[in-house]
């Protein structure tokens, strides 16, 4: 009896005490009334999704418990997205701002959000946007914000695919690259490049640096290394030549070099083309990551190179020009001059038995001395000699 009484008054007493952790507090006012706000979090420290509805008035009060900053995002009614970040001992408000458009303020996380935000936002291009987050993640790599930039500008829109995803995160410290979110992101981006093994090459038409026009088609029968590089990469400049002696080493009718610029500035791209005398057919939309190929794949990297084969679907991806790479060239050359002397030699034999297959059976008749006629069968090597009655 006394140890359930004392088991009684230690449940009473943790029951009194609570979650004695710190909470961050978002209110505000939005809507008309009776709307539904979500809230959830990007990792593991928020993994669920909270519901708020609003009262009569359109008022809300939520709070969250934590003792360490939270990375969040609000969906409000039309959908908006809106970052937020709780921090600690922090009430925040979710208000309308001058220009009619909802903003939360409320501690120093979040006005530098709102901050570097309308800085994208005046950015009327994509390389200004783009610039604005290399320059922000370069000064601020531990900050949380990194992973709404990333998520807003690169992750979750439509031409994903076009953003160096993997090259930005790594520029992240070391424990944000760790992130549930970002972690997940980059196995999705591995995944997805290993799939492309073995499928066709993009249809695409471009005229290269000597004004001649190539297409996809342009490359049957070959083996092609794709390379997606940039003349301001020193990197992509040393790759191109290495690639550009294993091209001098093969047969052009049976190996050759599509390199594609992501330059912006052509007159910058013709120069390095004069400096360094860069090999293979050389091409540059100046649209940068918005090439049509080079969105068609997670490029992370320059260089970065894909091989051909010469039906055109891809072999290999991320090539290293080295020794390796070259025999193994030589290797897939050699075994395809095979296989296509094979194939050649049994289309001559299927020619020939369709042809002894498919000739007529002829029947002659012809008459020899003592009125004899020789009678041509229609097996070959018999010949009836019948007798003339």
């Amino acid at each position: 009896m006394k140890r359930a009484a004392l088991l009684l008054t230690l449940l009473l007493i943790l029951a009194s005490c609570g979650d004695k952790r710190p909470s961050y507090t978002l209110r505000g006012q939005y809507g008309s009334g009776g709307d539904t706000l979500l809230i959830f979090g990007l990792d593991y420290r928020h993994n669920y999704v909270d519901t708020i509805v609003t009262d009569k008035e359109g008022s809300f009060d939520y709070t969250v418990k934590t003792d360490t900053l939270i990375p969040l995002n609000i969906i409000l009614p039309e959908g908006k997205i809106l970052p937020l970040y709780a921090q600690p001992n922090l009430e925040a408000t979710l208000l309308m701002s001058d220009a009619g458009e909802p903003v939360i303020k409320g501690g120093d996380i979040q006005a530098l959000y709102d901050s570097i935000a309308q800085e994208i936002a005046q950015a009327k291009e994509r390389t200004q946007r783009e610039a604005i987050i290399d320059k922000f993640i370069a000064t601020h790599p531990m900050s949380e914000i990194n992973i709404h930039l990333l998520q807003q500008h690169f992750i979750e829109t439509p031409d994903a695919q076009n953003s160096f995803i993997n090259t930005r995160i790594e520029k992240l410290g070391g424990t944000l690259q760790d992130n549930d979110y970002l972690w997940g992101v980059k196995q999705k981006v591995s995944v997805k490049r290993k799939n492309i093994v073995h499928k066709a090459f993009p249809e695409f038409s471009f005229t290269t640096a000597d004004g001649t026009h190539i297409t996809r088609s342009s490359f049957l029968g070959k083996y092609t290394i794709v390379t997606f590089w940039a003349s301001w990469d020193s990197g992509s400049l040393a790759h191109l030549k290495r690639l550009g002696k294993i091209a001098d080493e093969n047969d052009s009718s049976k190996f050759t070099l599509l390199n594609i610029s992501l330059d912006h500035d052509t007159a910058a791209w013709r120069g390095s083309l004069g400096r360094d005398t860069i090999q293979g057919n050389n091409v540059c939309d100046a649209q940068l990551w918005d090439n049509s190929l080079a969105k068609e794949f997670t490029i992370d990297k320059l260089p970065y190179s894909l091989l051909l084969n010469p039906y055109l679907r891809i072999n290999e991806y991320g090539l290293t020009a080295d020794e390796q790479l070259s025999a193994t060239i030589d290797s897939l050359i050699e075994k395809h001059s095979k296989d296509e002397q094979r194939k050649e030699r049994h289309r001559k034999e299927r020619e020939k038995a369709i042809k002894v297959k498919s000739a007529p059976n002829k029947e002659k008749n012809k008459t020899v001395r003592g009125g004899a006629k020789i009678i041509d069968d229609v097996s070959p090597e018999s010949k009836i000699i019948r007798q003339a009655q």
